[in-house]
């Protein structure tokens, strides 16, 4: 019965990871604000859009937020493995559906 209910936690946890993965993380051609992880320096944010040629939508030095617009998956992974957190945003000038 023990082992039935570890068993049925990792599934839950597992599921609540991937709901929380699926309705945070960017996907290509849109806008990620994105996080430092350690430092609020947005520096190495800054860095990453140049390296990734991702064009940046908002940039605010003193909060440390930047806003840039997503080229590709490969790209979400290197800034994770640069301390850089991606995450889903809806900035203006990123929708289909502009309106004049």
């Amino acid at each position: 019965m023990r082992a039935d209910r570890a068993l049925l936690g990792l599934h839950a946890a597992g599921a609540t990871l991937a709901l929380a993965a699926a309705l945070v993380w960017p996907r290509p051609g849109q806008a990620a604000l994105l996080v430092p992880l350690g430092t609020g320096d947005a520096r190495a944010p800054i860095a990453w859009a140049v390296q990734e040629n991702a064009p940046l939508l908002a940039l605010d030095t003193s909060r440390g937020r930047v806003i840039a617009r997503v080229t590709d998956n490969a790209g979400l992974l290197r800034a994770l493995g640069q301390g850089i957190l991606p995450l889903a945003v809806r900035a203006p000038g990123c929708g289909a559906d502009l309106r004049s």
